[in-house]
């Protein structure tokens, strides 16, 4: 017999599936990410189609099976569909991303309740804020995340011998090493950085995010995020980072 289970969820990605069914992607509290399908949910009908849109935060009821990775939605109701990030491109862009890198990253049934709430944070924080910096909050976002999947960057000294590298207006990040080396330690792979950008992303990290943006920053920012997730975590690219523009 099947459990009959609850749980608030935030949907991730949807794909079609058969004729009128759904396909979901949802992070939720209680058991982490789930794969979930929705019967009929594509019917013009459907009651629960409107509480699967990206990043709509919803209670879930699903049937579970044991013998199965792959379980049957029965109801969703909405809890917060966070309009503010609907009714901007650039910050459903930026959402996007955050879904992608949690979708791609995170295993089937781990419960990780942190992770569940600061992204519930991050996109309360993003709908109401400008158009202007949302891509560039993204990027700050992402690199949190990177702790989540073990890969925080070394960005307090040198992450090789810990010897203080602050002294410079231009120091050097290595994409192997995972984190900030001093010239001693310089290797193939460092990626000349602005103390500027790794100061905001030490301020992201203690949920400090600008409330303005240096636009030079941007770019070096994109550049170090690509080059690192791809490093380390199996070659990934995320989709949605080419359309992140500042």
């Amino acid at each position: 017999m099947p459990n009959i289970l609850k749980t608030r969820g935030i949907v991730l990605r949807t794909l079609p599936f058969k004729e009128s069914s759904l396909f979901c992607s949802i992070f939720t509290e209680r058991f982490g990410k789930l794969r979930l399908v929705a019967k009929g949910a594509r019917r013009p009908k459907s009651k629960i189609c409107g509480t699967l849109e990206p990043f709509t935060l919803s209670e879930v009821i699903f049937y579970k099976r044991e013998s199965r990775d792959v379980y049957t939605l029965s109801d969703a109701v909405i809890i917060e569909n966070f309009q503010g990030i609907r009714s901007s491109q650039s910050k459903f862009t930026a959402c996007e991303a955050i879904c992608e890198f949690i979708d791609k990253t995170t295993v089937l049934e781990e419960p990780n309740r942190q992770l569940f709430l600061e992204t519930i944070g991050f996109f309360e924080k993003i709908s109401i804020t400008d158009d202007r910096i949302a891509g560039y909050w993204s990027l700050l976002m992402l690199f949190k995340l990177l702790k989540f999947a073990g890969l925080q960057p070394h960005l307090k000294d040198c992450v090789r011998c810990h010897s203080p590298i602050f002294d410079k207006s231009i120091i050097n990040f290595s994409i192997s090493a995972g984190g900030l080396v001093c010239e001693k330690h310089f290797d193939e792979s460092v990626i000349k950085i602005d103390i500027e950008a790794i100061k905001t992303l030490i301020n992201a990290s203690n949920n400090i995010f600008p409330s303005d943006i240096n636009p030079g920053l941007f770019p070096s920012l994109k550049n170090l995020l690509e080059a690192y997730i791809f490093y380390h975590i199996n070659g990934l690219t995320l989709n949605t980072l080419r359309f992140i523009k500042n």
